[in-house]
């Protein structure tokens, strides 16, 4: 009896101590601690995926809180509501696609581990709200998780939204295909053609520098992360970047997402169209949009017109046309992005790429055990043949309904390509390596979605650094990714101008200095370079003369009428007039007028991307200011050059700097002592290597 007494006491003594133990875990929680290197750069060490998630969220609010919220205003429809009626036509696109109402009511169709990473990452968010009232904008919202769900969705739309806006416009104005504005580069060197006995890769996003594309940098540790890279801000975990094992890129350049349907519209009823041999009705939505006014706040009302495809995007005479996008639905790209954070091998990577959340896209991978691959990926229709579907098609009829969507087993994609690397600046798979097996004639056209021999002056110059180099060590592979030569097509034009000038020097005399310094010039646009700026004068003035001077002609090395010859001649004497005039003479080095700028603070920036001529380093600006000046404030955005060896080596450099706030000494330390200088900043990605370089530490306790 006594041993059974003895026994229960101890028994229920042993359940008190284990409750209070649980107890007290649930109301302590855990630990995380944010590092910040000597560029202010956030190293998030927790013991678990959550807490490094709530690291996360509070130091992109430390860094970025107004970006962050009003990120999330977007995403929803709402800036009208604070920042007025220049955002009302803004507010009405995102009602249109509902990313608001799909991500909250299809919000718990998320993994669960997911929705967890999520929710902690906006507890951080607000975590440092609470602490710091006074960041916080009077027209802020609270965060909530599925606020961060239709940010990933207002993120991507622009890429299947431009390709249905793309379709509509070869359909109906016979144009051809508009330029997104969104490019990049990506490459991965492996096998023979390194010299560092692993693969090396570059991740070389290119947009605009302002709010969410601005993307924010750090570091992951903890649980089963260990991860460095960049993320739009507003949204948790790595977009591009590399974990322990693996590396990857994305660039623009994918399969066809979207489609247009032409409808045909009952003449006696607008809201009514033909399916199927019957007049069906339009869904009609009426949103309300509240606009923000100096007589305080006003609400603008706004139709929603919907057939079975996709909402009505123009209407003219009896018909209409309806946008499908095959993400209309889609919640779950802050899922893949965690899966692809986490993956440890090709194999896992490939499954989280299989979710096909990615916009649009030229994958491109690379890893530890010596792997390559690529993959054109997107969530692809499965369309039925018989139609252009670069064209609006027919929506009359059950003819033209998607079948369903493409495996990834579908796309087109490659595995270590026997040359030993593979670049896609936004190129075709056709030329993205040496004798590229990946020709279109083994796709449908909508899954390849170029020729066989589309290329760029970025693309053909990363061929040009290939064909010039056996090897490629760490320090070329750095210099690759800040390169600021243009390719060998810029050759021709020089030779042209010359033979016009040779043709013609008697009445164009005045011009021996430019037509000099043109011709000696390296094709390098370095900050000190004159025959860039000359060169680039003379180039402006050609566009305005472009149908007098046959592209075709001079790319072909061909001769050149007179007229044309003339023409050319005439632009270098208005470009050098020009350059008198604003600079007080034509001996401008190219840092002079290019330059990068961060609050009043400028400085020399090589490099360009700007009508047509365009290096690897693409940076791309404004026109010239009223003193002649090119302020740049797009292109490059978060260069990284990764070595795949044990243990992983990383470099990176950002335009300004890691905070937005003017008074941190983070604001535009990387302009002036990275970017400027095209120069990239080891990330101290290993632990022993931040500790050499740490500025701050702050732990905070994760709720």
């Amino acid at each position: 009896m006594i041993h059974s007494i003895v026994g229960i006491f101890f028994g229920t003594l042993s359940f008190l101590c284990l409750l209070a133990s649980a107890f007290a875990a649930a109301t302590v929680g855990h630990e995380v601690t944010i590092y910040r290197d000597i560029y202010g750069v956030p190293h998030i060490y927790g013991d678990s995926d959550e807490a490094v998630a709530f690291g996360q969220g509070y130091a992109q609010a430390e860094d970025r809180l107004e970006t962050v919220l009003k990120a999330y205003l977007k995403a929803q429809g709402k800036m009208a509501k604070a920042f007025g009626e220049d955002w009302v036509e803004h507010d009405y696109i995102q009602r249109v696609w509902r990313h608001a109402e799909i991500s909250r009511q299809r919000y718990d169709e998320l993994s669960p581990d997911t929705r967890k990473f999520i929710e902690y990452f906006v507890a951080g968010i607000k975590h440092f709200m609470s602490e710091h009232p006074e960041r916080v904008p009077s027209w802020a919202e609270q965060p909530e998780p599925h606020h961060v769900v239709a940010l990933a969705r207002y993120v991507i739309w622009g890429w299947p939204l431009g390709q249905a806006m793309d379709d509509l416009n070869r359909g109906k104005r016979a144009r051809s295909e508009s330029e997104s504005g969104k490019g990049s580069n990506q490459w991965v060197i492996g096998g023979r053609r390194s010299a560092e006995g692993c693969v090396i890769a570059l991740i070389d996003p290119h947009l605009g520098w302002n709010d969410e594309w601005l993307f924010h940098e750090a570091h992951l540790h903890g649980g089963d992360l260990d991860i460095f890279g960049f993320i739009p801000v507003g949204t948790p975990g790595i977009g591009l970047g590399h974990n322990d094992y693996l590396s990857w890129a994305c660039t623009t350049g994918g399969p066809d997402t979207a489609d247009v349907y032409e409808e045909e519209i009952n003449p006696d009823n607008p809201l009514q169209y033909r399916y199927d041999g019957q007049w069906r009705d339009m869904t009609v939505e009426t949103v309300e949009i509240e606009v923000k006014t100096d007589d305080g706040m006003k609400t603008v009302q706004r139709e929603i017109h919907r057939t079975h495809h996709g909402p009505i995007a123009e209407r003219e005479g009896n018909k209409a046309y309806a946008f499908k996008l095959s993400y209309a639905d889609d919640v779950r790209l802050a899922e893949q992005i965690y899966k692809m954070n986490r993956a440890r091998n090709l194999g896992e990577f490939l499954n989280a790429v299989g979710m096909l959340q990615l916009m649009p896209q030229n994958v491109m991978y690379g890893d530890i055990y010596g792997n390559m691959y690529y993959v054109r990926t997107g969530r692809v229709p499965i369309r039925p043949d018989g139609y252009d579907w670069s064209q609006p098609v027919p929506g009359n009829t059950p003819a033209t309904e998607w079948l369903g969507i493409h495996g990834q087993e579908e796309l087109v994609q490659i595995l270590n390509p026997p040359a030993g690397f593979m670049q896609n600046c936004n190129i075709s798979p056709g030329t993205m390596t040496p004798n590229s097996p990946l020709t279109p004639d083994r796709y449908p056209d909508y899954i390849y979605r170029d020729s066989v021999d589309g290329s760029n002056s970025r693309g053909r110059r990363f061929m040009e650094i290939m064909e010039e180099m056996d090897q490629v060590t760490e320090e070329d592979a750095l210099r690759i990714a800040t390169d600021v030569k243009l390719d060998a097509q810029v050759d021709a034009w020089r030779q042209a101008l010359r033979n016009a000038y040779k043709a013609n020097s008697e009445e164009f005399k005045d011009l021996a200095e430019a037509v000099e310094i043109i011709d000696g010039w390296d094709r390098r646009a370095d900050t000190d370079s004159i025959g860039m700026t000359v060169f680039f004068a003379w180039w402006e003035f050609s566009r305005k003369l472009a149908d007098r001077i046959p592209a075709n002609l001079v790319r072909e090395r061909k001769p050149l009428p007179t007229d044309a010859q003339q023409a050319m001649l005439t632009a270098l004497r208005e470009a050098t007039s020009y350059m008198q005039k604003t600079y007080g003479s034509i001996q401008i080095p190219w840092g002079d007028v290019h330059r990068l700028r961060r609050g009043e603070r400028t400085w020399p920036l090589a490099g360009i991307a700007k009508h047509g001529l365009v290096t690897l380093r693409a940076v791309s600006g404004s026109d010239p200011d009223e003193h002649g000046i090119i302020y740049v404030g797009g292109g490059q955005l978060c260069t990284t050059v990764v070595l795949l060896k044990h243990p992983v080596r990383s470099y990176s450099a950002v335009p300004y700097g890691q905070s937005e706030y003017p008074d941190s000494p983070h604001y535009a330390d990387q302009a002036e002592k990275l970017f400027s200088k095209e120069l990239l900043k080891p990330t101290w990605y290993q632990k022993e290597e931040l500790m050499e370089h740490l500025e701050s530490k702050k732990t905070l306790n994760v709720p």
